[in-house]
């Protein structure tokens, strides 16, 4: 004989079925909120690692610039000493120029010629003297030229001796030949070789 079930079994399915999708539920909840705490505590340290990474390169941009700072300090004191010394240097190099002038003078000069005058300006030179003719002038002229201690030197001018000295003097001295010379005015440029060494040109071959 066949066994018949008169039990709700429909009811039960249901129920069964109900109470699977429920805890299937609960678990995809419990699931979806464990990603979310994960994704959020992740994100989380990832920020913190970047702020403490901001923090650190700022404080290497702090640092950095300090160091700049002195080193920018550094620079402007050595330029003050490279300053210092090329003014030191030029000082040493412009003791010996004059004295070296006056001796190179003195190999050029004519016999015929003499000097009254000897002024220095600076890189110019203005020579006064006097001498027999403008030719003996035109040869100092020639020789200063040749000479590495001058550069662009010029006559200015030469204004002869037109006065009569004999009667000026007692007939018992005789006029020196000298009385009877034209005065002279030369210009000239100190030549390169006497050129005082600049702080720039000490710098750029370091």
């Amino acid at each position: 004989m066949s066994k018949i079930n008169l039990l709700p079994w429909r009811d039960e399915v249901r129920e069964q079925k109900k109470k699977t999708f429920i805890l299937v539920s609960v678990l995809m909840a419990c699931l979806g909120l464990s990603l979310v705490a994960v994704t959020w505590f992740f994100l989380n340290q990832q920020r913190t690692d970047q702020e403490q990474a901001n923090q650190l390169i700022l404080a290497k941009n702090e640092q950095i610039d300090a160091q700049l700072k002195s080193l920018n300090g550094l620079q402007e004191q050595r330029q003050a000493i490279v300053d210092r010394m090329g003014l030191i240097q030029n000082l040493q190099a412009q003791r010996p120029v004059s004295v070296r002038l006056v001796d190179e003078l003195v190999r050029v000069i004519p016999p015929q010629v003499y000097l009254t005058r000897f002024t220095r300006t600076g890189e110019s030179l203005v020579i006064e003297g006097r001498a027999d003719n403008p030719n003996t002038v035109a040869e100092l002229i020639r020789k200063m030229g040749g000479s590495v201690w001058f550069r662009n030197v010029f006559m200015s001018s030469f204004i002869t001796n037109d006065k009569d000295i004999s009667t000026n003097i007692q007939t018992s001295i005789l006029p020196r030949a000298e009385e009877r010379y034209g005065s002279f005015v030369v210009t000239a440029n100190i030549g390169s070789i006497a050129q005082p060494i600049s702080a720039n040109t000490q710098q750029g071959g370091q």
